[in-house]
């Protein structure tokens, strides 16, 4: 009988620990990645080229790890990095070829930063946690993609790369902005 309690009981201990640790995952979406979108560029270029274009760039939580994905494109190749972003260090790096299947337009050149971006998306809904930025080109335009859950439901949220601004995508093929 002693046997089967104290097996009760660390199996409790362990279930209620993993449990707070899946809970943090999600309640602490909202708190800034330590590493910010600068500091995370700086570290991919010790990689990947400085001279090269940034394609696109993501921070992720997921289950309150907070990572950086970065990729950049010089010539024929491209160069994506996984950053935590905690510590800052580079979890992964790989190279490969690269062959549009179109060219991109350059970038903005007066880009907003991630964190202006993160604090647009507080503003839209305040009881909403950040899972995800990514900045990217989609449907003709540079954007930032949010996706926040809000009330148990997944919200995509989408701003303007240059200015800002809040934008909604119409239609479904083709789509559009507006």
């Amino acid at each position: 009988m002693k046997k089967y309690t104290v097996f009760g009981i660390c199996c409790l201990v362990l279930l209620l620990s993993t449990a707070n640790i899946y809970a943090q995952g999600f309640t602490g979406g909202n708190t800034a990645p330590q590493i910010d979108s600068v500091r995370a560029l700086q570290i991919a270029q010790t990689r990947a080229p400085a001279s090269g274009t940034v394609i696109s760039m993501e921070w992720e939580l997921k289950r309150g790890w907070s990572e950086w994905d970065i990729t950049i494109v010089q010539g024929q190749t491209r160069y994506d990095v996984k950053i935590d972003g905690s510590s800052g260090q580079i979890t992964s790096y790989r190279e490969r070829q690269y062959a549009p299947r179109q060219p991109l337009p350059p970038p903005p050149a007066n880009r907003i930063s991630f964190e202006t971006v993160r604090q647009n998306a507080q503003s839209a809904h305040p009881s909403g946690i950040i899972q995800e930025i990514e900045y990217d080109y989609e449907h003709g335009r540079w954007v930032f993609e949010v996706k926040t859950r809000v009330n148990n439901r997944n919200i995509t949220l989408y701003f303007d790369a240059a200015t800002g601004q809040s934008l909604q995508l119409s239609g479904r093929n083709p789509r559009t902005w507006i």
